[in-house]
């Protein structure tokens, strides 16, 4: 009777990954807080590989150069909103915080307004206390989560710049090692460049463009402050399901509790009717020129978001998820006997 044993090659090489991954996974949980940087990094990568390309061979431009030009530029763009919404939040603490007892009375105030006006008692049993200090927690957090993006900005910038200046030696490196087919790299290529342009551009300019909107609403109804509001709409309208009403709610029971029932209606009514429907055909528009991402996959993408990475998981977090279902699709492309089938059967054809 013959022993099957197994060849001591095998045997080295799950030894050898064993140790591999282990030493991986030392690496990544001993450098988890860098992990948001990374793919901070990653996404800019995706964004500005093409347009450096474009500057050192069409432009003939020097690389150090044309990556310092577009580093530059992309921290004009990402880093100016950010900063002035540390700022603006900064100061509303400071206020928040001075002024605790006046903003517990106007929210009273606006509650039993709200109340006279529909005849109905409304949040008789809430302690007003308590909804000011949740108030300025939740305000106080989003401030520490906004520094901490600051922070792991400055890391996907330092990878970022490394990447750029050596981007022919990594991707051909990535190309060489990946264990993919080459059509399957190819589609990965294309797959993780839609993704990555849907999410970091197609998100914050549909909250860029509803935030515009609702930034009319408050100009028209004479809402104090409208610019501070409009900034914080823009933030508010990334996060899926509550978006921008997380803010011209607020606002419109600011506004009451300020006197101006009327306005503060009529600020209430153009948000829920204008801005609700610019949010959704600003969304149907982004679909049909970016990749259409499901709802779902944004809804909980963010939740994961959040979770992992704070206030910049709204952008990384959808592709996050995305990035798994489509392992699962890769998965089958490569070693589905259905798609070697057919891949088989399309290279015959040709």
């Amino acid at each position: 009777m013959f022993r099957k044993y197994i060849p001591n090659s095998i045997l080295r090489q799950v030894l050898f990954l064993l140790i591999s991954l282990l030493m991986v996974i030392l690496v990544i949980y001993h450098l988890s807080a860098f992990i948001p940087g990374f793919l901070g990094a990653f996404c800019l990568y995706v964004l500005l590989i093409h347009p450096l390309r474009w500057m050192i061979f069409k432009w003939r431009m020097k690389r150090l150069l044309a990556v310092v030009l577009l580093m530059f530029t992309s921290i004009i763009i990402i880093a100016a909103p950010l900063y002035l919404l540390i700022s603006m939040l900064t100061d509303k603490v400071a206020i928040a915080l001075e002024s605790k007892d006046k903003i517990q009375q106007d929210i009273q105030t606006a509650v039993e307004q709200v109340s006279n006006s529909l005849g109905v008692d409304i949040l008789h049993e809430i302690n007003f206390s308590d909804i000011t200090s949740v108030g300025i927690k939740i305000i106080q957090e989003v401030l520490n989560t906004s520094i901490n993006s600051l922070v792991q900005l400055g890391v996907a910038y330092l990878i970022l710049y490394f990447m750029l200046m050596n981007y022919r030696k990594m991707e051909n490196w990535f190309y060489d090692n990946i264990p993919l087919k080459t059509e399957n790299l190819i589609i990965l290529n294309k797959d993780l460049r839609d993704l990555v342009i849907s999410n970091a551009v197609g998100v914050p300019v549909v909250a860029v463009l509803q935030a515009f909107v609702a930034y009319l609403g408050y100009l028209m109804f004479g809402l104090e402050g409208a610019f501070g509001w409009f900034v914080l709409t823009i933030f508010a309208a990334m996060i899926p399901v509550l978006g921008a009403s997380l803010v011209y709610i607020p606002a419109g029971i600011y506004m009451l509790a300020k006197g101006d029932t009327t306005n503060a209606y009529l600020l209430l009514a153009y948000s829920f009717i204008i801005v609700g429907l610019a949010d959704n055909l600003f969304r149907l528009w982004t679909q049909k020129v970016m990749a259409d991402v499901h709802p779902l996959i944004t809804i909980f993408g963010v939740i994961l978001g959040i979770n992992v990475f704070g206030f910049i998981g709204i952008i990384f977090g959808p592709i996050l998820l995305s990035l798994v279902i489509w392992m699962f699709r890769i998965y089958k492309l490569e070693f589905s006997s259905e798609a070697q089938t057919k891949t088989e059967t399309h290279s015959e054809n040709l």
